[in-house]
């Protein structure tokens, strides 16, 4: 359950242990300390996915530059009661997988447990909507998958960041630990090689 290695070791062994166990058909999660990182997986997921054929090449623009198409998972980040779907409305946190992408940049979204599709304005696509195969532990606390990938590297990742990181998945839960970019300095330890 632990990997240790440098930085961008730990980041292509979390994302080829993803894409693996998102190709037998689970639902896996890819999670890191910090928002570069999770900006570059999903980035990744998203080239994977249009070279296979499973997403499409063009998409609607997303906040962080990235861009989502027919077939990408995107998760919503702000409540919007005006968004009504089935029962309920668009919810922070919420995962779905696109299926209509529109000129203006609007997209339409299933819930990935099925239901009826919902348009997400343009405006609330470009401000409120990221790819769903990466994301910080902090936006993953409520997830469950089947398997789950953490990038564990930087301050940010504090015990209680880690405990989130390591709890998401049903199945396993595997802590990629960057022995190059320490959570905190191991005070005393200077002669201690540094380990996962």
């Amino acid at each position: 359950r632990l990997r240790a290695g440098d930085h961008p070791a730990m980041v292509d062994a979390a994302y080829l242990a993803w894409s693996t166990d998102e190709r037998a058909g689970l639902r896996s999660l890819l999670i890191a300390g910090d928002r570069d990182t999770v900006r570059s997986l999903n980035e990744r997921a998203h080239a994977e996915l249009v070279a296979a054929g499973a997403v499409e090449p063009d998409g609607a623009a997303l906040h962080d530059g990235l861009v989502a198409g027919v077939g990408d998972r995107v998760v919503t980040r702000r409540n919007d009661r005006r968004l009504g779907v089935g029962g309920g409305w668009v919810k922070n946190g919420d995962t779905w997988t696109v299926v209509a992408r529109y000129d203006d940049g609007a997209l339409a979204v299933r819930r990935e447990s099925g239901g009826p599709a919902v348009v997400l304005p343009a405006a609330y696509t470009a401000e409120h909507v990221e790819l769903g195969y990466a994301t910080t532990a902090f936006r993953a606390q409520g997830a469950t998958v089947d398997t789950a990938h953490a990038v564990i590297s930087g301050p940010s990742m504090t015990r209680e960041v880690l405990y989130v990181a390591l709890t998401r998945a049903r199945e396993a839960n595997v802590a990629y630990v960057c022995t190059d970019v320490l959570p905190e300095p191991l005070q005393g330890f200077a002669n201690v090689p540094t380990t996962g």
